[in-house]
């Protein structure tokens, strides 16, 4: 039997990164909305997500409860965030093949390599500029789910990695 992308995305594992980067996503946009202006970034995985930035764990964890809350009220559009990495992954892919397609034909020839590398440049932020629009696309599809139902937080823990301030929020899903 042959899996459809649908098939393995809703699968238990794909689900719950996906739920959790949605998540995550959502209580970035709680954050700046509330004026926090300090640089923060995440990932997510199967069992919650991490934030790496100056922020306190306890406005994070009232920012990821309402977050939690936004989305379970129907407030699907905090799932996608402009800054994800999956809109610089789109671009960077797209860029990066368009850049390489315009060497093609240049294989040990430094000297047409030079001359090709400025419309290699010129084709990559070509690229990059078309993608763009995709990547919210490419989470609202693939990378993250705004239903949330069941989903809840355990608790935010305060990290120091390398001297840098990280947090863990833990989710789970009630039974």
């Amino acid at each position: 039997m042959q899996k459809t992308l649908n098939d393995v995305l809703s699968n238990n594992l794909p689900m719950h990164v996906r739920s959790n980067h949605a998540l995550e996503h959502a209580t970035l946009h709680v954050l700046q909305k509330k004026g926090l202006k300090s640089r923060l970034g995440g990932i997510s995985d199967v069992g919650g997500f991490w934030i790496y930035g100056d922020i306190d764990a306890v406005d994070l964890m009232e920012a990821a409860q309402e977050a939690l809350n936004r989305l379970s009220s129907g407030e699907k559009d905090l799932a996608i965030h402009p800054n994800c990495g999956t809109n610089i992954a789109v671009g960077a892919f797209a860029g990066g093949s368009l850049a390489w397609l315009s060497l093609l034909g240049t294989r040990g020839k430094p000297g047409k390599k030079l001359r090709r590398f400025p419309i290699a440049v010129l084709m990559g932020l070509v690229g990059y500029q078309l993608a763009r629009p995709y990547g919210p696309d490419l989470q609202k599809q693939i990378t993250t789910n705004a239903d949330v139902s069941g989903l809840e937080i355990v608790e935010v823990m305060e990290h120091e990695v390398l001297g840098y301030p990280v947090h863990r929020v833990t989710t789970r899903y009630k039974e």
